[in-house]
């Protein structure tokens, strides 16, 4: 009688540690999918802010026609950022997001005092990094990119390709001004070939390692091979705006497209592995 209730408490303990153990396993993959939640959003966030910095800058070099394009992103800032308010609260404990809505209001505060375009280019980019700083602290916290390993996870490269598009913003947004300038000074044409050798260096290697991981290659392979072919336009554009010189050289809002091309299509393979990340049973690791 007494091995009878034994094994009875037995068998009831492991199956309420079970139960216990799927609830906490339930409970973290729902905060998960609120942190993915946020991050899509501060992502939405992160392009329209790169996109009004090359367009911004663009305007302040002196290409007006872009004027247009300029304010309709600046709205979409603001009615995303009404949405990110909803999350303020959480947000609140990453020390990354404190400065970024002071940081858009100097942006607007310094175009309306007529700053150089260059102070309002390093605003733009301060907002940028704080705002892929806030972005990787909720994918560490939440074990968004290793998912459960010791290393980043294949399906965790969207954080690396994210930050890639950083890189591939101020290139648009500074490769716009020396074209809407007609000119190449020695800063700007520094900075334009720093950031092509980086692009270089670094935006093509998470591509290849994608099409190199068994269960990502067949839905990535044409969304891989469409980001590798516009980034091969962009180096061709930068390039074409190096040589140029003094000459008129490519129209800056030609430079533009070509460039946001090239952000899209690495921000549409980011999306990708984001929402695989949302399919059932992708977070029930511990």
């Amino acid at each position: 009688m007494v091995w009878t209730l034994f094994a009875v408490a037995v068998v009831l303990a492991v199956l309420l540690e079970r139960i216990g153990s799927r609830r906490r396993t339930l409970q973290k993959r729902q905060v998960r999918l609120k942190a993915l939640e946020q991050i899509r959003l501060l992502r939405l966030l992160l392009e329209q802010v790169q996109r009004h910095r090359g367009l911004c800058f663009g305007v302040m070099s002196g290409e007006h026609s872009l004027e247009n394009q300029r304010w309709q992103v600046e709205a979409q800032v603001a009615q995303t950022l009404e949405a990110v308010a909803v999350h303020q609260g959480s947000l609140f404990w990453y020390t990354a997001w404190h400065p970024v809505l002071p940081v858009w209001q100097q942006i607007a505060e310094q175009r309306a005092q007529n700053a150089s375009a260059e102070a309002v280019l390093l605003l733009h980019h301060r907002m940028a990094e704080q705002l892929i700083n806030t972005i990787e602290a909720l994918a560490v916290r939440h074990d968004l990119v290793c998912l459960g390993a010791l290393a980043p996870q294949p399906q965790g490269m969207w954080l690396e390709l994210l930050k890639n598009t950083e890189l591939l913003g101020r290139a648009r947004a500074v490769g716009t001004g020396i074209a809407a300038r007609r000119q190449n000074s020695a800063l700007q044409h520094q900075e334009l070939q720093r950031l092509r050798e980086q692009i270089n260096t670094q935006c093509y290697q998470p591509l290849a390692r994608l099409c190199t991981e068994p269960l990502l290659r067949l839905s990535v392979d044409k969304p891989v091979r469409a980001a590798e072919d516009s980034l091969d336009s962009l180096l061709q554009a930068v390039d074409q705006l190096l040589e140029s010189g003094d000459r008129p050289g490519l129209a800056s809002n030609r430079y533009f497209s070509i460039a946001t091309q090239a952000i899209s299509a690495t921000l549409a393979i980011v999306d990708l592995l984001l929402e695989r990340l949302q399919a059932p049973g992708a977070l029930a690791y511990k």
